[in-house]
């Protein structure tokens, strides 16, 4: 096969993946998390549930980096939909850190459910916090998620708040490995690791079975840290319930992020309203992809306008009457 060949293959195919259909509906991808994270089977249900509406199957779920990544992501490649959290999508909007630019085109479609910090330490480290471990100086080693993941970043940010950064835990004899979530998972099972960090919905089986396969206990975050990264990062102080996991006696305190829908304004009108409604009239359906939903109100998803919400949502929520910012 000669390479013009191959090449004039690869434009076919690309074309035909990104070419409008003959009711002018064009395909779109919407970035989620990593595979085999909440975000995914999340965004794969709303995808699985807007294409029955539009028909066929114009939207794809596909993995993405995580929290972070996305909206510099979608930004710089419009004409997709992603999943970010508030915090980091009102940060990109703005240009404020962690982006060194802003995206005025990134548009709010809808706000989802809530993520919560999950850290979990192996009992050879008897349990201790984040804060133990940095004052302790422990050559702790370390799962957490890929860079530009809700996770990384936040672990990042709770050991910067207690004065370390990944060099200092390496130099300790630790190291700091950024995973996947079935990477971490096997690390974990497979003793390579002691901490393992997710950014994750709960109740989450991926914690629970962690804690079933190997002996650990879900650590909490303090209240100054708490507070300090509420002001910094608009983390939200959350809390697990006792008896969430398996052996959880007490319950943990933690941080929390909301977690978004949204796009750029360049996407159609039609395929938004369609995404939007998909969501907002499914929602028995999702609580069978995350249990999480069962404490959702639709009515939140228009948000508290930090990013303005996309002309297809707004066409939603206007309809039904919510109270759109």
């Amino acid at each position: 096969m000669g390479a013009g060949f191959r090449a004039g293959l690869v434009l076919l195919v690309a074309a035909s993946c990104t070419a409008p259909r003959e009711d002018g509906i064009r395909r779109a991808n919407l970035i989620t998390g990593s595979t085999g994270s909440s975000w995914y089977s999340i965004g794969s249900a709303i995808a699985d549930r807007a294409n029955i509406i539009l028909g066929g199957h114009p939207l794809n779920a596909v993995p993405g980096a995580g929290g972070v990544s996305n909206p510099a992501r979608l930004a710089r490649a419009s004409g997709d939909l992603g999943i970010s959290f508030a915090s980091f999508l009102r940060a990109a909007y703005r240009g404020a850190p962690p982006y060194p630019v802003a995206y005025p085109e990134l548009r709010h479609v809808a706000t989802l459910i809530e993520n919560k910090l999950h850290i979990v330490v192996s009992n050879r480290l008897g349990g201790q916090s984040l804060g133990e471990i940095v004052k302790g100086r422990i050559g702790a080693r370390i799962g957490t998620g890929p860079p530009g993941s809700g996770e990384e970043f936040l672990l990042r940010e709770l050991l910067l708040h207690y004065g370390a950064t990944y060099d200092d835990l390496r130099a300790w004899g630790g190291r700091i490995d950024l995973l996947g979530t079935s990477e971490r998972g096997d690390a974990w099972r497979d003793g390579h690791i002691d901490v393992v960090v997710f950014s994750i919905n709960d109740p989450s089986p991926v914690i629970a079975e962690l804690l079933t396969v190997r002996s650990g206990v879900m650590v909490s975050v303090d209240d100054e840290a708490r507070a300090a990264l509420g002001t910094k990062w608009s983390a939200l102080p959350r809390s697990v319930p006792a008896g969430t996991y398996p052996s959880q006696e007490s319950e943990v305190k933690t941080l929390g992020l909301a977690a978004v829908l949204f796009t750029t304004a360049d996407v159609q009108e039609k395929v938004v309203y369609a995404v939007t409604r998909a969501l907002a009239e499914n929602k028995e359906y999702f609580e069978t992809v995350h249990s999480g939903f069962k404490l959702w109100d639709p009515k939140q998803m228009p948000g508290g306008a930090e990013v303005p919400i996309h002309e297809g949502a707004m066409r939603y929520y206007k309809e039904k009457g919510w109270n759109a910012p």
